[in-house]
């Protein structure tokens, strides 16, 4: 499972979340994206670019980008 798996890090990105204990709203609300655009990455139909990515990375506590990325399992 690697980044550019759009179902893959949607898996790792909804584990971040729930660890978190935040929502998809609420990480929109951190990040400054559309919920739409939350709810697409977290569904797996669409992957963030590099700029969205790192506003997900920087709004989640404790969120390690390898993790999202698949390079490092959690």
């Amino acid at each position: 499972m690697h980044y550019s798996d759009p179902e893959a890090f949607a898996q790792r990105l909804n584990s971040c979340l729930h660890q978190a204990r935040i929502s998809q709203l609420e990480l929109a609300n951190r990040t400054g994206l559309k919920p739409s655009q939350i709810n697409h990455f977290c569904c797996g139909r669409r992957l963030p670019n590099l700029r969205n990515f790192t506003k997900i990375c920087r709004s989640l506590p404790g969120a390690d980008p390898r993790f999202l990325m698949g390079l490092k399992e959690g």
